[in-house]
């Protein structure tokens, strides 16, 4: 969906660098680049830059340099009127003196689509989103999520050139939010309407999107598939930030006899049951990060796998959720490290977490066993925080 034969008419940012005038650098030599149709989400922690990302595509916030294309042409010095965008806000303000029905058809009013065409696509996405009941009624009597599904409703009813959408069920619950990003995703497929779409709910870009990028600190730190993202990322922060739960990171030495490799845990040693792999030959005998999910690490019963190495700790905590708890134990082994801006910051005791069914959760204060396969782990530079080596197989 992304090569390169399309590029021309691709929307986004290339090369660009903006700032808050007087301010620091709040992107930084950025592209990221969208196909025609594509929901790309774009996710990071708070001041990575997302809002300000949307901004500079809307013509909101000037760029210092670098190029913003809109369906392939350059739209960089164009006011933000002239440019055929749909946006949703964190924080919309429909117009108070008009009924939702007609903060939805706004947009087609103003640029002169017959009535009828109007009524037709208004309603046809208040069924969607479950506003038909709310139509006739002004803004100041709606809730919070209320106004924010009109809003969302009045982008949508357009078919413009790009829908910016920032952070825009923040105001919905858990259940609202799972069907309202289903609709949203379902709606600009259906009209092919190229989509970024900015979130801090990394599940949200996991469920929905064609490809993600990740942001830090205002440059990109890995753009792909929420597949490759979380199979393959590119260092500790994606690792951390792509998934349900952060990774777990184990300090450990890259040990090599006999043509057979393992990582060397604390007392015990992790076997990879062969030669160390290509990338990490210049890692033998030095220290490295081993970066473990939930899945992969087994809460030991009476059957151990003798092909993973049972390690001891502590339960110290238990977050239940029905179906399923991840329990977070404490192992006796050195401190973890997760890496700075200055180098590796050291941590508590090492914790490692693990999922397990909600009717076999422990208790909190429980002598476990662990099972560790070294096979099924992310490896990683200590100091960097960049990816060394992972898993080859099972994602």
């Amino acid at each position: 969906m992304h090569g390169d034969g399309r590029h021309m008419e691709r929307t986004g940012l290339e090369r660009v660098t903006a700032r808050y005038e007087g301010g620091p650098v709040v992107l930084d030599n950025v592209t990221l680049l969208a196909d025609p149709g594509e929901l790309f989400v774009v996710v990071g922690p708070s001041g990575s830059g997302k809002s300000t990302l949307l901004r500079v595509m809307a013509g909101m916030t000037r760029v210092e340099a670098g190029e913003v294309l809109i369906g392939g042409q350059r739209v960089t010095g164009q006011p933000a009127q002239q440019r055929d965008v749909a946006m949703v806000f964190e924080y919309n303000r429909l117009l108070p003196f008009l009924t939702v029905a007609d903060n939805m058809g706004f947009g087609l009013t103003v640029r002169h689509t017959p009535k009828d065409e109007i009524t037709h696509r208004v309603e046809e996405q208040a069924r969607g989103l479950r506003l038909t009941r709310l139509l006739g009624r002004k803004p100041a009597t709606l809730s919070a999520g209320e106004n924010g599904q009109a809003a969302i409703g009045r982008a949508l009813v357009r078919k413009p050139s790009v829908f910016l959408l920032d952070e825009p069920l923040s105001h919905h619950d858990a259940v609202e939010r799972i069907r309202m990003r289903r609709q949203i995703a379902d709606t600009v497929r259906q009209l092919g309407v190229t989509t970024i779409y900015v979130t801090h709910d990394q599940s949200e870009a996991l469920a929905i999107a064609d490809r993600i990028a990740v942001l830090r600190a205002g440059s990109v730190a890995q753009i792909g598939t929420a597949h490759e993202l979380y199979a393959r990322p590119a260092d500790v922060f994606v690792a951390d930030f792509i998934g349900g739960a952060p990774v777990s990171l184990l300090p450990a030495t890259l040990v090599e006899s006999g043509g057979h490799a393992g990582f060397q845990v604390g007392a015990r040693t992790l076997p990879l049951w062969g030669p160390a792999p290509a990338g990490l030959f210049a890692y033998v005998g030095r220290d490295v990060l081993l970066g473990l999910r939930e899945e992969d690490v087994i809460l030991a019963g009476r059957d151990a796998d003798p092909g993973r190495v049972a390690v001891p700790g502590i339960v110290r905590g238990v977050d239940y959720t029905g179906a399923h708890a991840a329990v977070t134990v404490e192992l006796a082994l050195p401190a973890a490290t997760r890496p700075g801006e200055h180098g590796a910051v050291a941590g508590a005791l090492a914790r490692i977490r693990t999922r397990v069914p909600g009717r076999e959760s422990p208790q909190v204060g429980a002598s476990v066993q662990l099972e560790l396969d070294a096979t099924r782990a992310h490896v990683f530079d200590p100091i960097t925080g960049i990816a060394l080596h992972h898993p080859a197989a099972g994602y």
